[in-house]
């Protein structure tokens, strides 16, 4: 492993990309799209008063089936569904749960106690590729969390309730007062098309081969 004071957001990117599938990224995108239509055709079940929050309860629950469903098909081993509780799975050293967000900033969730608990396991990845530098112990990162986001800022016109309209990939700060890394989920896909990068030290030298000193003046008068 480099020195921790050149780790950063690419060496991070690297360690995800190492641990999940983009095929697993690509259908968690899906899953979040997916549950989010099933919302808005449902919605109109509500009258206008209450639809809101029918709605928004209706959303958790489609986005708990569909994105259990993607867990499952990518071998993460979801947590069953029950409910308003929230689903989690894990891929590599990765634990992965779902979180909407009404924008494009941090929304205080310490009410949740599993998102919390989840958070608090990047305390080895802030220490590594945040706060890294020459005097810390170079420990490997053996468990992390990752919030797949699905932004909320859109507006549906004919259901007339908040819209998707982005999934983002995140990993909480411990204390879940801010990110370590953010990024769209789209844009994060393109990362396993980037050729790898091999910073392995070579340490062979190239040598040629002695060529024999031509002769003169010797017995066969060459």
């Amino acid at each position: 492993m480099p020195s921790l004071s050149k780790l950063g957001p690419p060496e991070l990117e690297q360690l995800i990309k190492e641990n999940i599938p983009r095929d697993a990224l690509m259908a968690l995108d899906d899953a979040y799209k997916s549950g989010d239509e099933k919302c808005i055709t449902h919605a109109t079940l509500f009258v206008q008063s209450h639809r809101s929050s029918g709605a928004g309860q209706n959303r958790h629950f489609f986005l708990n089936e569909t994105f259990h469903e993607a867990l499952t098909v990518h071998g993460a081993k979801p947590s069953p569904l029950s409910g308003t509780k929230l689903v989690t799975g894990k891929l590599g050293i990765f634990n992965i749960a779902r979180l909407n967000v009404p924008g494009h900033k941090w929304v205080n969730l310490k009410g949740s106690k599993t998102r919390k608990q989840l958070a608090q396991l990047n305390t080895a990845i802030e220490r590594t590729y945040v706060q890294g530098d020459l005097f810390d112990v170079d420990r490997p990162v053996s468990v992390g969390t990752i919030f797949v986001l699905g932004v909320m800022d859109g507006w549906n016109a004919d259901a007339k309730i908040a819209a998707l309209t982005q999934v983002m990939i995140a990993l909480p700060a411990p204390d879940m007062k801010s990110w370590l890394y953010i990024k769209p989920l789209t844009e994060f896909l393109k990362l396993y098309d980037l050729p790898e990068n091999n910073n392995q030290y070579d340490g062979a030298v190239p040598t040629l081969k002695a060529q024999p000193k031509k002769q003169t003046g010797n017995d066969q008068g060459n």
